[in-house]
């Protein structure tokens, strides 16, 4: 009897109450893809406001960077000529004011030991080897000139010769 009873006109009354039934839960599920499908899109949303303005302010804090260094640099080159003017009037003070009676004494003392290994006896001979050797290159030169045109001589000893 109950497989005779869907067959009957009382199962498309029956279906159509099932399907009544139903629709409110198909409204309920639409609506809930429907939020579901908003929420995202909201996310999304969010997600492109926020990489605007985080561009935006990367920018901004760029142009900020940029006019600091400008004025940074423009302001930094005064400075430093004026530190370095500062630095140069100091060193010269200081040359011109404690350091130089000091540096007088240095110069005085350098002069008289110059003065002193110049006269002392060991340069002075130095000095008159270095001439002897330099006067026997030269003799030697003239001499290799004249043995081709006359003829060999006898050597010249340079130690009788005044240096």
């Amino acid at each position: 009897m109950a497989a005779d009873f869907w067959k009957g006109a009382g199962g498309p009354i029956v279906s159509a109450g099932l399907g009544l039934l139903s629709a409110p839960f198909e409204i309920m599920s639409q609506r809930r893809q429907q939020d579901i499908m908003r929420s995202g899109l909201e996310a999304q949303l969010r997600a492109q406001n926020a990489a605007l303005e985080t561009n935006a302010m990367l920018s901004r804090e760029g142009l900020y960077g940029q006019l600091g260094q400008a004025l940074g640099a423009q302001n930094f080159s005064q400075i430093a000529a004026d530190l370095d003017f500062g630095r140069q009037q100091r060193a010269k003070e200081l040359e011109l004011g404690p350091f130089a009676e000091k540096q007088m004494a240095f110069d005085v003392d350098k002069a008289r030991r110059e003065f002193g290994l110049a006269g002392s006896t060991e340069v002075r001979e130095a000095r008159q080897r270095e001439n002897r050797e330099a006067l026997k290159r030269s003799l030697a030169e003239k001499e290799t000139q004249m043995a081709g045109m006359f003829g060999r001589r006898a050597p010249v000893d340079v130690s009788t010769l005044f240096v």
